[in-house]
């Protein structure tokens, strides 16, 4: 509620009656004006002062020289009213009055709310915040805090309806209720500047996320579910993001899991996938270089790692850090837990045929990181090869390693004579295999010439029978 929402609940000054209408006809006793003022004579004759006099339907106050008291507060038996341009004790306003405070960090004003009663709304005798719920102009309601003088209250609030100011006001407040102009106590989310010279995340903008109960406290040092997302608060109540190392409570000897709280403008939990540059703690290299991952976690905020994972109906595999692999990779599996991994960048870094590993690609299609099955088409270092992965089975989207539809594939990789050989000479299990440039075994073939004007004779299965630079027989 701003300023100028306060003001709407002001009647305007020719809303309220003058007092010169409505105080006419007075005897001896009651009111009579006097050198401009008005004034009120008792049974006695005697000028009343420091008292409250009524007229028609308003209560009007006589200050301590007997004169009608106009646009100020009174305080009387511990309260504190207020009396209009004319003198009317006020009700049921809110009214904004210039502050006599020295503070450097006051008010220039105060804003008072008088009841039905006129008495202005102040704290309770218990020392305890407590809060009125007070109808503004355009219908809503909201909740607001008063000192015991009446002042409302704003920004950080202690329990004991005090203002809490200073640099370390967000660490030790309680509650809080908006600017000087403002004031409504705010419950649910606020974004809050706060001055933190510890904080030097490259991601904070000098502001927190707080969530404040419909008590209007604000949530501290706890993880809390809000409107199904997970937050994690400091003992502070700042919402934090970034990474965090969750301990399990169930054992002692439970390693810790790494969560990703995103970044300032959302601060859940991660769940599913998200990009982000990984902790020191998780990556210090990735960390430092500043390298950005895709992870995804888990509905309980736990990164999959170490794994091939099924997502939405793709195969993805993840590191011991949670990276999500991209590229060519050489991989030691048992299920889908990867024991090992090595990436491939060159065709000399290609397992052998008799290797333990397995070769996958995780390549764009459809997504990033997908795993690939089929023949597909991977530079590497510069060079163009076709793979060849399996599409179904235990070993789905490992590379094929044998012979596989006419023709040999070492770890998925395709072998295939170069367009200039025309034809070439594979040795394969012990044996010598005549290949095409399309990878496919010559089988049964008399006097087919390679690009070196050699002749091939092969059998059925397109191992070599004969060769020579003379044409067969």
């Amino acid at each position: 509620m701003k300023k100028q929402k306060l003001k709407w609940l002001i009647p305007c000054a020719a809303a309220i009656f003058t007092i010169g209408a409505s105080m006419t006809s007075f005897a001896a006793q009651g009111w009579s004006e006097e050198n401009g003022s008005w004034v009120y004579y008792d049974k006695s004759g005697d000028m009343t002062t420091e008292a409250w006099r009524k007229s028609g339907d308003n209560w009007f106050y006589l200050d301590s020289d007997g004169q009608l008291a106009t646009n100020q507060i009174i305080e009387t038996d511990d309260n504190y009213y207020y009396v209009n341009s004319v003198g009317a004790m006020v009700t049921d306003e809110w009214r904004e009055v210039a502050s006599d405070s020295d503070d450097e960090d006051a008010a220039d004003t105060n804003w008072y709310y008088f009841g039905s009663n006129g008495k202005a709304y102040k704290a309770s005798t218990n020392g305890k915040t407590n809060f009125k719920s007070i109808k503004i102009a355009n219908g809503e309601t909201h909740s607001y805090a008063f000192d015991t003088e009446g002042k409302m209250l704003y920004g950080w609030l202690d329990d004991a309806s005090t203002r809490v100011t200073g640099d370390d006001a967000w660490k030790e407040g309680i509650y809080y209720c908006g600017d000087a102009s403002d004031g409504a106590r705010v419950d649910g989310w606020k974004s809050i500047e706060v001055e933190d010279d510890t904080d030097k995340d490259d991601n904070f903008n000098g502001s927190y996320w707080f969530y404040f109960g419909s008590n209007g406290k604000k949530t501290t040092d706890t993880t809390k579910t809000i409107n199904g997302k997970k937050y994690r608060f400091n003992e502070n109540g700042a919402a934090k993001y970034d990474w965090y190392e969750a301990t399990p409570a169930s054992t002692s000897t439970a390693s810790s899991s790494n969560q990703f709280y995103n970044l300032p403008e959302e601060c859940w939990q991660a769940k599913g996938w998200f990009k982000a540059v990984p902790s020191e703690e998780l990556d210090a290299k990735g960390h430092e270089d500043d390298t950005q991952y895709w992870f995804y976690a888990n509905n309980d905020g736990n990164l999959v790692k170490s794994q091939i994972k099924t997502i939405d109906g793709i195969r993805y595999a993840f590191n011991e850090m949670g990276e999500m692999l991209h590229g060519l990779y050489k991989l030691n599996v048992t299920g889908n837990v990867i024991d090992s991994y090595d990436e491939i960048e060159t065709e000399s870094e290609l397992p052998g045929v008799d290797d333990t590993g397995l070769v996958y690609y995780f390549g764009n299609s459809p997504k990033e990181g997908a795993m690939a099955t089929g023949k597909t088409t991977i530079d590497l270092d510069g060079e163009t090869y076709t793979f060849n992965f399996r599409k179904s089975g235990s070993n789905k989207g490992a590379g094929y390693n044998g012979i596989t539809d006419d023709s040999i594939y070492i770890q998925g990789r395709l072998l295939k004579a170069d367009k200039d050989e025309k034809y070439k000479v594979v040795e394969f299990n012990g044996k010598e295999y005549l290949i095409s440039t399309s990878g496919k075994l010559a089988k049964s073939k008399t006097n087919v010439k390679d690009g070196d004007e050699k002749y091939y004779s092969t059998n059925s299965d397109g191992t070599i029978k004969a060769s020579g630079y003379d044409k067969l027989k």
